[in-house]
Parts: structure tokens; sequence; C-alpha cells
């Protein structure tokens, strides 16, 4: 199979449809809330603790 790219990138795709940049931010959000609950379940923290509804 060949490596050569059949189209455009998700990057282009979200750029020609507006949401970039409404993507890239719920991106980051995502990871920010993954990386705290790794963090939280490393020091064993729990929501209540913290004081998170």
């Amino acid at each position: 199979m060949s490596e050569e790219n059949l189209g455009s990138s998700i990057d282009d795709f979200l750029k020609e449809e507006g949401t970039r940049g409404d993507a890239r931010s719920q991106a980051v959000r995502e990871v920010v809330a993954w990386e705290l609950a790794e963090a939280m379940k490393t020091r064993k923290i729990s929501k209540d603790k913290c004081g998170f509804r």
C-alpha cells in the first residue's frame, strides 16, 4: 500500500468548515480534564475533597 496522502488533513477539513478553533478548544479541555483526573488518582484526591461538584 502506498504511503501517499489521499486527501486533505483533518486540520484542513476543520478550517474549511470553520470549526477548527472550536475543535481545538474542546480537545485542549478534554486533555486538561484527563490530566487532572490522572493527577487526582495518583494523589488519591477525590472530587469531594477538592470541592468539585
